[in-house]
């Protein structure tokens, strides 16, 4: 008896384990990727203090970008402050690796910048993940921006204008 409660209980943690997995954001996957790596870091924003954020004193206060982000479950924000270019590629190989679950999107560039827009999407076409990836190749650094939630068009057309004016332009 002890054994099949003991079996049950080991198929029951792994099969929970399985789900876990099943369920990670992108930066949860690239994190385990550079798991004991020190030049790599990675932060959380709750939506309270997304929210936050948006209402300070002096921040440019736009209705839409602040609806949009109270619909946001969560923001990780990755940052390799060197050796950008590799943490780069090593995240957008992640990303094709995974290509039933996040698609190709946008890309930027200009002559110090450059980067590329993955989405994840429901089955019905909603985008409940956005990864942005962004790399300088003169400061040899690079961040990643995961988004989850709910994601709307309007909200990818803001961030992706807001990027092409502030780094190049925005290729499709």
């Amino acid at each position: 008896m002890k054994k099949i409660t003991s079996l049950l209980i080991t198929i029951t943690m792994h099969v929970t384990m399985c789900f876990a997995q099943a369920g990670q954001d992108f930066a949860s996957k690239f994190m385990q990727q550079c798991n004991e790596d020190t030049a790599v870091q990675c932060i959380t924003v709750s939506p309270k203090m997304m929210e936050k954020l948006t209402k300070q004193a002096g921040a440019n206060h736009n209705e839409n970008i602040a609806q949009a982000i109270q619909k946001l479950k969560s923001a990780r924000i990755v940052t390799a402050s060197t050796n950008g270019n590799e943490y780069f590629h090593m995240a957008e190989e992640l990303l094709k690796k995974n290509r039933q679950r996040f698609s190709r999107d946008k890309d930027y560039r200009n002559g110090n910048h450059h980067g590329t827009f993955y989405t994840r999407k429901t089955k019905n076409g909603d985008t409940v993940e956005l990864i942005m990836l962004h790399t300088d190749t003169v400061k040899g650094n690079t961040v990643i921006v995961n988004l989850t939630g709910d994601i709307d068009n309007d909200f990818i057309s803001h961030l992706t204008k807001t990027f092409s004016e502030r780094t190049g332009t925005i290729k499709e």
